[in-house]
């Protein structure tokens, strides 16, 4: 989980080029190991995705395109970035399925527990992300409309208790946190 989150941070330096070739490999390798989770973001994020680029696209001050675009308001640079936050958000989403598959539900909280445990708010925020998933996993696919109403919850629907098992420490969990640290520095370094 700690390499994810120096891939997320290392994303924030990459050029529009290197972050279309690390979103398109993202995405191409996530749905060959993970192709149903990384559908299903992907099909969830579509309109923030698009929310986004309209954003970028219309809203961001430059140098107008030339011809129509132009005249619609559309610049360089709001293509340049829109661009960017779209192909970070799809490398992080598309990396976030491949993660997911690898440490599986239990794994992320572990990792989410055990990185947080600088702050005393570390209980509270993995029960209530346990929760969360818990619900989100035994929803039913609803219509839109369905989601708009009060939601009665009854006693059969809450879970009686969740549990989170924590692995031990090992010397290969202090050989990755030594080499991401590394990875982060040279990274922070040449920045």
């Amino acid at each position: 989980m700690l390499a994810w989150l120096v891939f997320a941070l290392g994303l924030q330096w990459l050029s529009l080029l290197w972050l279309a070739v690390v979103a398109s490999s993202c995405i191409a390798l996530a749905i060959v190991l993970a192709s149903n989770r990384t559908r299903a973001l992907l099909r969830r994020t579509r309109w923030l995705l698009l929310s986004l680029l309209i954003l970028y696209l219309f809203f961001t001050p430059g140098e107008y395109l030339p011809g129509m675009a132009g005249t619609l308001g559309l610049t360089h640079e709001g293509l340049r970035q829109g661009a960017e936050q779209i192909c970070r958000l799809l490398a992080l989403l598309a990396s976030l399925a491949l993660l997911h598959r690898q440490l599986g539900t239990t794994g992320l909280l572990v990792g989410l527990y055990w990185l947080l445990s600088p702050f005393v708010w570390r209980e509270k925020t993995v029960v209530r992300l346990m929760l969360v998933l818990d619900t989100v996993e035994r929803q039913r696919a609803r219509p839109w409309r369905e989601w708009l109403m009060p939601i009665v919850i009854g006693e059969s629907e809450l879970p009686a208790s969740l549990t989170l098992t924590m692995p031990r420490f090992c010397a290969i969990d202090l050989a990755l946190m030594l080499f991401v640290a590394g990875c982060l520095s040279l990274l922070m370094r040449f920045a």
